[in-house]
């Protein structure tokens, strides 16, 4: 986005930062944030409201936008909902294709007791143990074993017993089989479990979505606050902003909100007219030429800036010849004149 405008308005219970952002061509959005502080909601009574009166929960881009919010909420000691949340419910499988779901579906789960808990807000991909029981761990920090399915193979599940992160065994089943194990039932879960040996977890195709935005936004942008997100107690799926920072907070917690309002604008293009003058020039140059017809125009073009009609081009355009009138009487017979 090129050129932006940002004002702070403030009414009393409610605060506005407007910005006006210029996209490519003549398209703008009015993006403004409106900081609600005297009501207190739940986050999700407070999307609810966002959505109805303005827009939705806000979005928060970069660190401009942070700033800017940060000055206008500098005398509040209180934290705030954005529109940032953990969907913890979003579990999804690594294959994808509707046909190899059709028939018995994607929603089969085997939680161990107590699972997922999402331990310090990092645990997003899968792992099953030897006994068939799913639990959640960090995609990235943990290392394990994997079971790959293969398509095309008699014995369709593949345990690789190399220790690799979940998204390091995603990319191996991926060039050496098909795909990271789904598991449709309790059947393919006994088969699968039985590739394990005592004690022995290996990780499974299921994961989730990272942090999201309420408005479906794809904003990287994150400004957490030391120790944040920690996800106390498996408890906190929701973000508040306090104090130059993000914290994750019970989603069922009353805070003050700040919403959102995306206002798209086209400009009505301006109206252009053509008007065609009529003139006589009394001048010995040739008229057919292409260099005097440039310099006359210019010259014109010049009276005119100097009028204030900038937005002005200016066309040659030659006027067919007009007949000479002859003397005719009321039949319309022509009359000759004897000039002897």
């Amino acid at each position: 986005m090129e050129g932006s405008l940002k004002k702070l308005l403030f009414f009393g219970t409610f605060s506005i930062i407007m910005k006006i952002t210029q996209q490519t061509g003549s398209m703008y959005y009015i993006h403004k944030y409106i900081l609600i502080t005297h009501l207190e909601m739940s986050w999700t009574e407070a999307q609810s409201y966002c959505r109805a009166e303005y827009g939705d929960l806000a979005t928060i881009f970069d660190e401009q936008d942070f700033t800017r919010i940060n000055d206008m909420t500098s005398d509040l000691d209180r934290p705030f909902w954005i529109g940032l949340y953990d969907d913890i419910n979003s579990w999804k499988w690594s294959l994808v294709g509707e046909d190899f779901y059709a028939d018995v579906g994607d929603d089969y789960r085997k939680w161990q007791e107590d699972q997922p808990d999402n331990v310090g807000a990092d645990e997003r991909c899968v792992s099953m143990t030897q006994n068939g029981f799913w639990r959640d761990n960090s995609c990235t920090v943990v290392k394990m074993p994997l079971i790959c399915f293969t398509v095309d193979e008699e014995d369709q599940y593949v345990l690789v017993t190399e220790q690799k992160s979940w998204f390091e065994a995603q990319s191996y089943c991926r060039q050496h089989h098909t795909d990271l194990v789904s598991v449709r039932s309790l059947a393919e879960n006994q088969e699968v479990s039985s590739r394990l040996q005592t004690g022995q977890e290996a990780w499974i195709g299921m994961h989730r979505d990272s942090w999201e935005w309420s408005d479906g936004s794809s904003s990287l942008f994150r400004k957490w606050r030391e120790d944040q997100p920690d996800n106390e107690n498996n408890t906190q799926a929701c973000v508040g902003m306090q104090k130059k920072g993000w914290s994750d907070s019970k989603c069922a917690n009353k805070l003050n909100i700040l919403c959102q309002e995306i206002t798209e604008v086209t400009p009505v293009p301006a109206v252009q007219r053509r008007t065609t003058v009529k003139v006589k020039l009394l001048t010995k140059a040739d008229l057919t030429d292409p260099t005097i017809r440039h310099n006359v125009l210019q010259q014109f073009e010049a009276a005119l800036h100097s009028q204030g009609f900038t937005d002005v081009k200016l066309l040659w355009r030659t006027l067919k010849e007009e007949p000479q009138p002859t003397e005719s009487d009321a039949c319309g017979e022509e009359l000759t004149k004897n000039l002897g």
